[in-house]
């Protein structure tokens, strides 16, 4: 009798602690996903260690799958949403309003997602017209900006527990020449409210929160940068390195970045190529200084046509160096570097 209690008390102690320790080690699905990438100050960090990620923009939306950026290193998809009405979370492709097939957002995620490759889901555009593209635009006086609002919530509540895929809020909102009245306080109250909608989601991935000036002009960060980050967290702000950049001398560059650098301001140069508003340009020193530098990059774009000068690769495949300062060969070369050892 008394090995026999012995036993049971035994039986109900093991019990109990093997209760009790799988209780501590439960921890909510968001919160292990939440922890996988992160910034701190400048750098994103996968779990605990500082990551540097190469990539492109592309248009899996139509043709989700993306194998074929393997043989470039890719780490990471900018990816082109331009018709965000109609584009559905989730199932089989859809014919859109403009004649246009569209793939599911999970269908997006799902194929770089098999390839470890992490996904930016960008707006692009509200229903795949020319005219109602988000670039150059303030986002307040767009027709569309409180169904976008409402979709935006759709997308952060759907992905809040999918750490690799991170929301780009807009694409190059404002006017390259502040036309339309910008104020960095505008830029501050919109951007915010964006971010806002995320986060009551119970989102925590990594947000990217666009330059203004079409996404060129970093003074913004310079001047309410800080003030901005306060009381947010997993926040990473887009430059788009064109003109603006690519034009000035490596000394006027290496100043902006040292800038950036000094006040903490976390980036991702999430559109670089060699032609924009008509000017070739050679992203070559560009490139080299901010990899050297361990900034993250995606270039425009992931496309298969010589005749574009900004595509990356030919109608074969190869690397495009069509009339683009050898565009195709010089950002192969980048993304084939070692990094994140």
């Amino acid at each position: 009798m008394k090995n026999k209690a012995a036993s049971s008390s035994l039986l109900i102690y093991f019990s109990l602690c093997l209760f009790f320790s799988c209780k501590k080690e439960e921890i909510p699905v968001s919160d292990q996903f939440s922890k996988k990438y992160s910034i701190s100050d400048t750098k994103i960090f996968s779990y605990e260690k500082p990551i540097q990620v190469i990539g492109a923009n592309a248009f899996h939306v139509f043709s989700a799958g993306s194998e074929d950026m393997n043989a470039w290193n890719m780490d990471i998809a900018r990816e082109f949403i331009g018709n965000i009405k109609e584009t559905q979370l989730n199932g089989s492709p859809i014919k859109d309003a403009n004649g246009s097939y569209l793939y599911s957002l999970q269908s997006i995620v799902d194929g770089n997602r098999l390839h470890n490759r992490i996904t930016i889901l960008c707006a692009f555009g509200w229903d795949g017209t020319n005219q109602n593209e988000f670039t150059g635009k303030s986002p307040t006086k767009t027709f569309w900006w409180n169904d976008y609002k409402i979709k935006l919530k759709e997308w952060a509540t759907y992905f809040k527990s999918q750490p690799d895929v991170w929301i780009e809020i807009w694409n190059e909102p404002y006017r390259y020449d502040r036309a339309d009245g910008y104020t960095d306080a505008i830029w501050t109250n919109d951007m915010t409210e964006m971010v806002a909608i995320i986060r009551n989601a119970n989102n925590q991935n990594i947000v990217l929160v666009p330059c203004a000036e079409q996404g060129q002009d970093e003074s913004v960060l310079i001047h309410v940068g800080n003030s901005f980050l306060t009381g947010k967290t997993n926040v990473l702000f887009d430059i788009h390195a064109y003109e603006k950049w690519l034009l000035s001398d490596n000394t006027a560059i290496n100043n902006r970045l040292d800038e950036l650098k000094t006040k903490n301001i976390p980036v991702i140069f999430g559109e670089t190529a060699p032609m924009n508003a008509g000017v070739l340009m050679n992203p070559q020193a560009f490139l080299d200084n901010i990899y050297n530098r361990g900034i993250s990059v995606c270039a425009w774009t992931w496309k298969k046509d010589e005749n574009d000068q900004d595509a990356l690769l030919t109608a074969s495949g190869l690397p495009n160096n069509t009339n683009n300062n050898n565009w195709g060969t010089t950002y192969k070369n980048l993304a084939a570097k070692t990094r994140n050892p």
